[in-house]
């Protein structure tokens, strides 16, 4: 079988198992997300696609590189085979996707899950009885449970992938911007002058009573709609942003305690040292002589 031949079957089989795999989590992510959750977090369905992609890519890559070595091919030639389908960027791409999705999983699951173990174990444990519903509960503490659930999501997911995380606040950043540019207020007419400050207040004025079917008067669906997706989204972005910075600094603490631990550990002393210094000792003391 001659070279190029060789290289096509090569290439091909790496695009099977490597390229095409990893490009499938993407839409599979997407559509697994609309069908669970709805179209409110799509940009985040994306991400976490993309975050899978790039884990398998991770993994697969070296693995089908080795396959061709196990095969006879030499290792300069595996590398230059490989170049065909490598990603460029591929690892920038996948880390920002890694930390965007998994604060925005605080947001989407973690944060309303702790608010009701919080409110339906914690709170009877200690003497208050809860009222009213968990989700109700969640929207009285709505940035408090998000940031809390981020800045400990990222505290850990940093500690083994560091680099980017503190960039998780740039895409909910940019969907609560591009919401408050684009803003109407659905109940204000059009020819009436727009209050400014208005747009801020529908969204980071967070409403504390859930809608219900019974009742839909005490607060705006849409509008805590978009509180509990974006807003939340944007509050565990910041969150996971800070903890993803403190994770690196106290990683860079421990480097530097460990080095100086490391410069005041007295060297170990050899044999012929440690009986050279025991003679001087007795040299030094008057009745005692070496042996």
């Amino acid at each position: 079988m001659d070279q190029p031949d060789t290289t096509r079957r090569s290439v091909l089989f790496g695009f099977l198992t490597v390229t095409l795999p990893s490009l499938a989590f993407v839409p599979l992510v997407v559509f697994f997300g609309l069908y669970m959750f709805g179209p409110s977090w799509w940009p985040y369905y994306v991400t976490g696609g993309l975050a899978l992609g790039w884990q398998w890519y991770s993994v697969a890559m070296p693995r089908w590189t080795e396959s061709l070595m196990n095969k006879g091919v030499q290792q300069g030639q595996a590398q230059e085979i490989a170049r065909h389908i490598e990603w460029p960027g591929a690892s920038t791409v996948g880390l920002f996707a890694l930390h965007t999705t998994a604060a925005a999983i605080c947001a989407i699951n973690l944060a309303p899950w702790l608010t009701g173990r919080w409110f339906y174990w914690i709170l009877p444990l200690i003497g208050t009885p809860p009222r009213g519903l968990a989700r109700g509960y969640y929207l009285q503490h709505l940035e408090l449970a998000n940031i809390i659930a981020a800045l400990v999501v990222a505290y850990i997911v940093c500690r083994r992938f560091q680099r980017l995380g503190v960039w998780a606040w740039a895409l909910p950043t940019t969907i609560v911007s591009f919401k408050l540019v684009t803003f109407a207020d659905p109940h204000v007419s059009i020819l009436a002058a727009s209050n400014p400050w208005a747009r801020f207040s529908y969204y980071f004025a967070v409403q504390r009573l859930p809608p219900s079917l019974f009742d839909l008067r005490p607060s705006d669906v849409r509008r805590v709609l978009e509180q509990i997706t974006v807003v939340a989204a944007f509050y565990s972005g910041i969150a996971y942003s800070i903890g993803a910075a403190v994770a690196q600094k106290h990683e860079v603490l421990e480097r530097i305690i460990k080095g100086l631990r490391r410069d005041h550990e007295p060297e170990p002393s050899s044999p012929i040292e440690g009986e050279s210094e025991l003679i001087a000792n007795a040299n030094e003391q008057p009745g005692l002589e070496p042996k």
